[in-house]
């Protein structure tokens, strides 16, 4: 019997189902198998992999499915062995065993390193100390999800962990397993293999031993087999069950109908805007292309994308998609609209699977349903479309890219640019598919840097790309645009950006195109602005229009001020009228309000729903919900914000009551009966003459939030100049969109910013150009290849930061009842009660329990830790008491600076602290 018998590859101590361990050299067979299965759904890939090594497709073949055989040498260290004790003489001795200080992964390119490559016979791998052949056992010797640690750079040696035994045992495998493989390559012909071919070989090999290490697919195994016969009739057959049933088998594509057919693609566009048409009938270019389409809000742009997307399916350029969006919350509802369609983009018959990619999904009813029931309605209304999603793919965010379509957040997609374990998975998921990022003018310069890193790679890789955007500065599109150009192999572009908006612009490698658009009649408006300076006065100002029945929302640039706003109008309007939104709710609650807010004000409202409602709340309206107020006022803040804001006033078109107009009449006789649009900016009064503190006299708090003072003086300017938001305006009309953005994000402003605001602006710039720098730094090199040097700093995805804010800590809010804590926010499913209860706080403002607080609820605190580990390990549970009023809990926390606080939460107004 051959010696690589005596190795264990997997083992279950106790296991009912049979053996209580795996030999290493059938689990070696089991991943090998699952890389062959998966080569299977991708051959136009092996085809264009093989070409550019030389090779025939079923060399590339054998060479990658020989190299997964080879993915564990590192078990065959006797410092590995010796983890598990079976007190079995089947098993080689670990009494002699060194101490186990690399993990296998690195243990096993050590062998290959330091033995196998000169001990391999050229009979059995052409030439085996080649470089070439060094790439391939980084990768796969990398299957944990980052790449193994080089030996010579740290004294690593392979005979400090395995010994004389252990290797020859490993090197006698590789011969045998050799022999499985007829078709391995009999020339070398390139230095190295491809770094983009390479990443992705990397994520399949990480996604072949997740699956070839499934018990119930693969059981284990401890009395020998020959090799030829159990890789025939075991690992193949059920290598070929595991891709099949976790949902990883390709779909067809739908063919595409033409534009004269596009409501059997999305049923409700029988009547196409101008963006839609043109991306119903524009020319698609040869390879990969990218897609930049700018125009208002409400004017169709996601429908727009869903068909360029459908097309490119269509034409053999991809076989999916993801949409990267700026928020959970807007992820959640594009989730729910591309689940309508999602379908119509495979084939009939097919099962392809939509998932929902951020840290909060389990918490989305819909996503849920999908994953258990397969087959539910992804809207109560409409049992016509159901979306489904494969539990393998669904229970983890590593795996959520590989579905074939899917819809998150913009995190999800950078990760594959950063150096977290597992990023090669997803780079593997996005490789084949159209990248759709919604509201790309929405990131700061550090979220942006990545996100150019990412289009480069995406357009190197032969992914197609659609951004959408209805206030993008001309700087950023020329940023965004080149990096994909980059990626591309083209030089910059040469050509200046046409003015008309809205514009879709169209890049490939062989031309760039810019086309005006027109944008249908129902969003064309001018939104006129008025200024007030005196928080009396909008109070005011609200109560009157609430008193005419209609509804009103007040956009404040922090949530104190939009406490603030709240107590004021507390007194004067029914509770059940006044709505507050924020972020600083346990998610529960949040989720719960964003639901109310959407009944109360969303598409769907009518005008006794909406009668005399107020909405205060922060930044996460002006990008999370589809809702529509008659009357809107906002704080002062930056020029796009402001047009974003704008859009949810009068958002659709309706009744002079605020009812919705009846089905029944055409679409194309839909106007607008309510009051001219208004927008009321509230804000500092306009001075030509402005000091540093201009803007942080009236907004203490939001001074912080939008320091760039230069750009917030430039938009009052610009506003009070034009007089209205004119959507989309003509070209260089004052009030204009493309105008009022270029004015304020422009070469130069139009009017000559204050001394003492242009301070604050370089300051920004020179922040700017700082976290230009760290997102350099922190993304992985990926034109190295899958090797260490790719980065210095591994991590986890938890310890990386896809943005840069103020240092957070996820808090579990839990109620004491003298016997336990429990989660304050009650659920059915007790499986995500504690989740529902948390929430993302400043660790400046709450870092710690306070001393006191934790000695009293020591023992409760401790009995968690051992029932809910996890809970505790990085993050904090905070002890509440109920107060004095219904709906309130009490607790005692520390600042940053170890400074003891009083916490309170409310059911009215969230968390807060004093």
């Amino acid at each position: 019997m051959q010696a690589y018998w005596r190795y264990w590859g997997k083992a279950s101590p106790g296991d009912k189902l049979g053996a209580g361990w795996h030999l290493l050299p059938f689990h070696a067979l089991d991943v090998a198998a699952v890389m062959n299965a998966l080569l299977d759904q991708r051959p136009a890939w092996v085809s264009a992999c093989a070409n550019s090594l030389g090779w025939s497709a079923a060399q590339f073949r054998a060479a990658a499915c020989y190299f997964a055989v080879l993915h564990d040498l590192g078990k065959f260290a006797r410092s590995f062995q010796a983890l598990f004790s079976s007190c079995s003489a089947d098993l080689v001795p670990i009494d002699r065993a060194p101490g186990y200080t690399q993990r296998h992964d690195t243990l096993g390119f050590l062998l290959w390193m330091d033995h196998l490559r000169h001990g391999l016979p050229h009979d059995i791998l052409l030439e085996p100390d080649h470089r070439l052949w060094q790439g391939w056992i980084r990768i796969v010797c990398g299957h944990h999800g980052q790449p193994p640690r080089e030996g010579s750079a740290r004294r690593l040696y392979a005979d400090d962990h395995f010994l004389p035994d252990d290797m020859a045992a490993a090197l006698e495998f590789a011969c045998d397993a050799a022999s499985l493989f007829d078709d391995l390559p009999q020339a070398i012909r390139v230095e190295q293999l491809d770094t983009r071919a390479g990443w992705q070989l990397a994520g399949l090999m990480v996604l072949a031993d997740w699956l070839g290490s499934n018990q119930r697919y693969f059981p284990y195994r401890s009395a020998p087999m020959a090799l030829a016969d159990y890789w025939r009739e075991q690992a193949q057959p059920a290598a070929a069950r595991v891709v099949a049933e976790s949902g990883l088998q390709s779909c067809l594509c739908a063919p595409y109908a033409g534009p004269q057919k596009l409501a059997d693609f999305i049923p409700y566009l029988s009547s196409p805007t101008p963006l839609q048409e043109y991306a119903a009938s524009t020319p698609l270019a040869e390879g990969p292309q990218l897609f930049l389409l700018e125009d208002v809000t409400g004017a169709g742009k996601t429908e727009a994308a869903l068909i360029l997307a459908h097309r490119l399916m269509a034409a053999g350029l991809a076989d999916g998609l993801y949409f990267a969006l700026p928020t959970m919350a807007t992820a959640n509802q594009m989730y729910r609209r591309v689940g309508g369609v999602y379908r119509r983009l495979f084939a009939e018959g097919e099962r392809p699977s939509l998932v929902l990619a951020h840290s909060a999904r389990q918490l989305v009813e819909d996503f849920a349903l999908s994953v258990q029931s397969g087959g539910k309605p992804y809207a109560k209304d409409d049992a016509s479309a159901g979306m489904s999603c494969n539990a393998w793919l669904a229970d983890n965010n590593k795996k959520a890219l590989l579905a074939q379509a899917g819809v998150g957040s913009i995190d999800q997609a950078l990760l594959a640019v950063l150096p977290v374990r597992h990023q090669s998975l997803r780079l593997l998921g996005l490789s084949g598919k159209v990248l759709v990022v919604d509201e790309v003018h929405a990131f700061d310069s550090y979220v942006r840097t990545l996100l150019a890193g990412l289009l480069r790679w995406h357009a190197a890789q032969g992914g197609s790309a659609i951004l959408l955007s209805a206030t993008v500065p001309e700087q950023i599109k020329t940023e965004l645009l080149n990096a994909y150009r980059q990626g591309l192999a083209q030089p910059v572009l040469a050509e200046s950006f046409v003015s008309a908006y809205p514009l879709a612009s169209h890049l490939s490698a062989a031309h760039f195109d810019q086309q005006a658009c027109e944008t249908r009649r129902e969003v064309k408006r001018r939104v006129r602005v008025e200024h007030r300076h005196d928080e009396a006065e909008v109070i005011r100002l609200i109560a009157s229009e609430v008193a005419a029945g209609r509804c009103v929302c007040w956009v404040r640039n922090t949530v104190d001020d939009a406490r603030r706003a709240f107590d004021l109008l507390k007194d004067s309007i029914p509770r059940d009228k006044l709505h507050l939104f924020h972020s600083r709710y346990a998610m529960g609650h949040r989720l719960a309000i964003e639901d109310e807010v959407l009944d109360a004000f969303g598409k769907r409202s009518d005008a006794a729903m909406r009668r005399g409602r107020v909405l205060i709340g922060t930044q996460v309206l002006e990008q999370s919900l589809d809702f529509d107020a008659d009357v809107m006022v906002s704080d002062l803040a930056p020029i796009d914000l402001l047009i974003q804001r704008a859009g949810r006033l009068q958002r659709h078109v309706r009744l002079a009551n605020g009812d919705r107009w009846p089905d029944a009449v055409p679409m194309v006789q839909h106007v607008e009966q309510r009051p001219e649009p208004v927008l009321c900016v509230y804000g500092p009064p306009p001075d030509d003459e402005a000091k540093a503190d201009w803007y942080g006299r009236l907004f203490a708090g939001a001074q912080y939030v939008y320091p760039d003072f230069a750009a917030l003086w430039q938009t009052q300017q610009a506003l009070l100049a034009a007089g209205n938001i004119v959507s989309p305006g003509d070209e260089g009309e004052a009030g204009a969109v493309r105008q009022l953005v270029e004015s304020v994000y422009g070469a130069a402003g139009e009017r000559e910013t204050p001394a003492a605001l242009k301070a604050a602006a370089d300051k920004c710039l020179g922040e700017a150009m700082s976290e230009r720098s760290m997102a350099l730094f922190t993304a992985l090199q990926l034109d190295k290849g899958y090797c260490e040097d790719s980065s210095k700093h591994w991590m986890e995805e938890t310890d990386v930061a896809t943005r840069l804010a103020d240092e957070t800590r996820l808090v579990y809010l839990a109620v004491a009842d003298g016997e336990a804590l429990r989660p304050l926010y009650p659920s059915d499913d007790p499986r995500l009660q504690w989740q529902l209860s948390a929430l993302r706080v400043d660790a400046n403002r709450l870092k710690d329990i306070a001393p006191a607080w934790r000695q009293r609820f020591k023992l409760l605190l401790d009995r968690l830790a051992q029932e809910q580990p996890w809970l505790t390990e990085y993050d904090l549970v905070l002890p509440l008491l109920a107060g004095e009023e219904a709906g309130a809990w009490l607790g005692q926390g520390v600042d940053a600076r170890g400074r003891e606080l009083g916490v309170r939460y409310s059911l009215e107004l969230g968390l807060l602290w004093k």
